[in-house]
């Protein structure tokens, strides 16, 4: 192992912003192997910054200078737990061992039941996450289970974000002393963690100390020394008094008491000359100098580095999501019940209010059947923008999954773009059952399949706005005004030859021109179908009437199908760019 293995070095992080505001000023801090390193300091101190800078996930906004040379597979747990609610602590282990490319067999069960002994979830281990509708886990269960999963894939480094967050003090030391196990338990394992203020008993199990302030760096090294720090500064911990709150305390200049009257920029004063006087004297351990500049050794590259994991899976990932996918629709009724039930009213009161219609050869009856082809194609798309909550909310969790390597995003695409399909097929059937059965109207077959490819378009949308917004509730506001210009183009509310000339084009965009037509040719096509009127004597004047008597409905269809595919292709491309150019992000 090379003497700069596990070192990151920061140049600067500053937002980039015109008044670029700087995050973590110049630093050099040291992560040994086999070791539990804890980055403390008051809030606002840049703890999550510089656990971002390791793990090369920068976010938006923030530019980062620097290297960071940590060997091996890397896995995050963020500070919030992001977690399915259906699944319990045992299927979710399983369930992340798939993910992970590996069996779930003997050994793996045996590795899952330890992890659920250590972290205390045996006998939670059937109980499910839960979630808003579901009580399952309490807060401190989930954050145990989330610290176990990505545990389960043995990763060289564990990062975790404030993993005591919300734990009582046992269930706080127990996690501790798993994760210092856990460094100890395997070759060129380290765990890097940041934590606010850690009690007595949980310092005692820290090894290593990264200690911040302001962005800038008062003490890193071991824990055993950060005490001849402070008495060299002039700052001994008092007798009887948590090191830990004294240590974030002292270095904290925005509460200044009688007692500690130091500012920031001397504390990092006061580190440099300790450091320096320590590799002076040839201590034991060389603590590297914190805010100086990086050795040429060590500048030998300017960008950040993080080895890619063994977890990016592609056609195996993408059936264990799809499998996840049919899980969710299973424990979570909800998300297919409640758009079931919406179609099959909204079918029922077409099939009432329009009883028998295809039996009726009024002039009335032909508006009425017009009317209902529109209303099908409108409406019954536009409820598609239902499943938007339950594709925004997956977010998170897939970020946090494609950040800790387990596959590509869009393999996740691949997996929604297939999960889908029996959903739609579904919806189409039972709408196509009911109106067509009350009805009597035409061409059963062809009804399921052009608003089963119509549905799929939908879905393809939907998915693909849900990759560009922050919220839902903006998605779903975007796709009701697209699907709003989308009823003007396609043809009923005015014919192609009454656009402007400018404007005829837009006909042509609006996957819903392509299903209406289809809609209305089989319904209306041919001089067999009559009807009692002199402005519509059969179903070819209604088709002339509206300019698509020379549809093919074979090729609208295969229209559909490439236009549903087209918008999956631009999903992959959106999220593709967005991994790039993430991944760009963090490398400076």
């Amino acid at each position: 192992m090379s003497d700069s293995e596990g070192i990151a070095i920061v140049e600067t992080v500053r937002t980039s912003s015109k008044n670029a505001k700087v995050i973590l000023n110049p630093m050099k801090v040291k992560f040994p192997v086999g070791s539990v390193t804890a980055i403390l300091g008051p809030s606002g101190s840049g703890k999550t910054t510089l656990l971002e800078f390791v793990t090369g996930n920068m976010p938006t906004g923030v530019t980062a200078r620097g290297e960071v040379n940590i060997d091996g597979p890397l896995a995050l747990v963020p500070q919030d737990d992001v977690l399915h609610g259906f699944y319990t602590c045992q299927t979710y282990l399983e369930h992340y061992t798939r993910l992970s490319g590996q069996k779930v067999n003997a050994h793996s069960l045996a590795n899952i039941d330890n992890l659920l002994s250590s972290l205390g979830l045996t006998e939670s281990k059937d109980v499910r996450v839960g979630d808003i509708f579901l009580k399952g886990l309490s807060g401190g269960q989930k954050r145990r289970l989330s610290v176990a999963l990505e545990a389960n894939s043995n990763p060289r480094n564990f990062v975790l974000d404030e993993p005591t967050s919300g734990l009582d003090s046992e269930s706080a030391y127990q996690l501790i002393k798993f994760l210092k196990e856990y460094a100890q338990g395997g070759d060129g394992r380290r765990v890097i963690l940041t934590i606010h203020q850690p009690s007595s008993f949980l310092w005692e199990m820290i090894d290593n100390v990264v200690l911040l302030s302001k962005g800038k760096l008062i003490y890193q090294g071991p824990r055993s020394e950060i005490e001849s720090f402070f008495a060299f500064a002039g700052y001994p911990t008092p007798e009887n008094y948590n090191p830990a709150d004294h240590y974030v305390t002292a270095a904290n200049d925005s509460f200044q008491t009688d007692k500690v009257k130091k500012t920031v920029d001397e504390w990092a004063g006061d580190f440099v000359q300790w450091a320096e006087g320590d590799l002076e004297s040839s201590r034991k351990t060389k603590v590297p100098a914190g805010n100086s500049q990086p050795s040429p050794v060590l500048r030998r590259r300017s960008s950040l580095i993080r080895s890619a994991t063994s977890r990016e899976g592609g056609v195996v990932t993408a059936i264990e999501l799809t499998r996840r996918y049919f899980f969710n629709l299973w424990f979570n009724p909800g998300m297919l019940a409640v758009r079931v039930f919406m179609y099959s009213v909204l079918a029922l009161m077409l099939g009432a209010l329009f009883w028998d219609l295809g039996s009726k050869r009024t002039y009335g009856s032909v508006q009425s059947r017009i009317a209902l082809l529109f209303y099908v194609v409108a409406f019954f798309v536009f409820m598609s923008v239902a499943v938007l909550p339950f594709t925004v909310s997956e977010k998170s969790i897939v970020d946090k999954e494609v950040r800790n390597g387990y596959y590509h995003p869009a393999v996740y695409q691949l997996a929604q773009a297939v999960s889908t399909i029996p959903g739609v097929a579904i919806l189409s059937g039972l709408g196509t059952a009911i109106i067509l059965l009350m009805t009597g109207m035409n061409s059963p077959w062809w009804y399921f399949l052009n608003l089963f490819l119509a549905l799929f378009c939908a879905e393809a949308l939907a998915q693909l706005v849900s990759h560009v917004v922050p919220h839902f509730i903006i998605g779903m506001a975007g796709i009701a005004g697209l699907y709003g210009m989308f009823m003007l183009l396609q043809g009923f509310m005015l014919i192609p030859s009454e656009f402007p000339g400018w404007l005829k084009w837009a006909h042509y965009i609006a996957f819903h021109t392509y299903s209406w037509r289809t809609f209305m040719y089989k319904e209306f096509g041919g001089d067999d179908l009559k009807f009692d009127s002199v402005q519509f004597p059969n179903g070819t004047a209604v088709l002339e009437a509206y300019e698509i008597e020379k549809v093919n409905p074979t090729n609208d269809m295969i229209v559909l199908f490439v236009y549903g595919n087209v918008l999956h292709l631009i999903s992959f491309i959106v999220l593709h760019v967005k991994f790039v150019l993430y991944k760009k992000r963090n490398v400076a």
